[in-house]
């Protein structure tokens, strides 16, 4: 767990205690850190933030940026140059806890990081719940009950959430025929990306494999699963009608990033500061969903463009694939206790989205 995390890890190569950075240049600097290159769709709201907060800031505020690629050249140049001068790259799972314990000033990270710590944010994971876009616009809203109840349970980490960063929804890919309901995916070999999608192939009589983004295409060519639960935007990315035919539009999770700030860090930067960073993160926000939807639009297109199929679930499909997922439900609500229960409810009340 993050939490424990915290107390056992060490950073060994470099560590920052949380100060303000002081230098010429700029009065602040805040790192950044991710996990994928600089060309990831992702990434391109944390470039956004970083170009807003310098410009109102005039330079006061340094964004720096820790992602994979630069990381790679910086080793490659300072490959004779002892390890103090090496800047530190930070996977996924690991930059939480280097934002809690001050190797980091903030930092990029999938929301499902978070689950041990806060079985909370799952409720984004539970089947069909959050199965359109208004729903996960409403959701995610900087004033929405769900968000802020989520952000006060990770601000017991150490950490304050700046912006929320979508990623899709989930959907599924197959060869021959649709995955309209549980039945179609009965007897079938499914490739997952988190305990809850395995739990929900499960409950519809599929064999869940684990299996990363990176290998999916592999996986679906040489019949290693008959299934995928993908984004729309990793079918673009992989080129997957390639070794796939027809996409259901299940809309069955939602994937969200965070971008988190060390909160010792935070609360040491005057009223001023926190102003500009507060307005650029709320413009990164907006950003990532309208540039979401164009890039979704312009990936549903390609796909159609290169043959796949597209089949829309109706409302009884839907109702049927909740029925089945009643027993992750459950377990989601002993997980979370009451506070689980309270979004529960309102992540299912009609009105909510009406």
């Amino acid at each position: 767990m993050i939490g424990k995390k915290i107390r056992m890890i060490c950073v060994v190569i470099l560590f920052a205690s949380i100060t303000v950075s002081r230098s010429t240049a700029a009065d602040i600097t805040m790192r950044i850190a991710f996990q994928a290159p600089k060309t990831h769709y992702s990434v391109q709201s944390v470039l956004f933030f970083k170009s807003q907060v310098e410009q109102r800031s005039n330079g006061k505020i340094q964004v720096k940026i820790h992602d994979y690629t630069s990381w790679l050249e910086e080793q490659e140049a300072n490959h004779n140059k002892s390890e103090e001068k090496i800047k530190l790259f930070f996977f996924d799972k690991e930059i939480p806890i280097a934002i809690s314990n001050g190797s980091l000033e903030s930092g990029m990270a999938s929301l499902s990081r978070f689950s041990e710590d806060v079985p909370l944010v799952d409720i984004f994971f539970q089947p069909f719940l959050f199965d359109t876009e208004k729903k996960v616009k409403l959701a995610t809203d900087s004033k929405s009950v769900i968000r802020i109840a989520i952000e006060r349970e990770i601000q017991n980490l150490g950490l304050t959430v700046l912006w929320w960063q979508p990623y899709g929804n989930v959907v599924f890919v197959s060869k021959g025929e649709p995955i309209r309901n549980p039945e179609a995916m009965r007897g079938k070999k499914v490739r997952v990306f988190s305990r809850t999608m395995g739990n929900l192939a499960l409950s519809a009589g599929g064999f869940p494999v684990s299996i990363s983004n990176s290998r999916q295409y592999f996986a679906y060519k040489h019949n290693k699963v008959d299934i995928g639960m993908t984004t729309i935007l990793e079918i673009d990315r992989y080129k997957t009608w390639e070794v796939m035919d027809t996409i259901s539009l299940s809309n069955s999770a939602t994937i969200q990033f965070l971008i988190v700030v060390n909160t010792r860090w935070w609360n040491s930067l005057d009223f001023k500061l926190k102003t500009i960073i507060s307005n650029a993160a709320e413009k990164a926000q907006k950003f990532a969903n309208e540039k979401l939807k164009e890039m979704e639009s312009n990936a549903f297109r390609k796909a159609l463009e290169n043959g796949m199929t597209l089949e829309v679930l109706s409302d009884d499909d839907r109702d049927y694939w909740k029925e089945k997922s009643f027993p992750i439900y459950e377990r989601y609500l002993e997980d979370s206790g009451p506070s689980g229960q309270e979004l529960f409810d309102l992540a299912t009340e009609t009105m909510l989205y009406e």
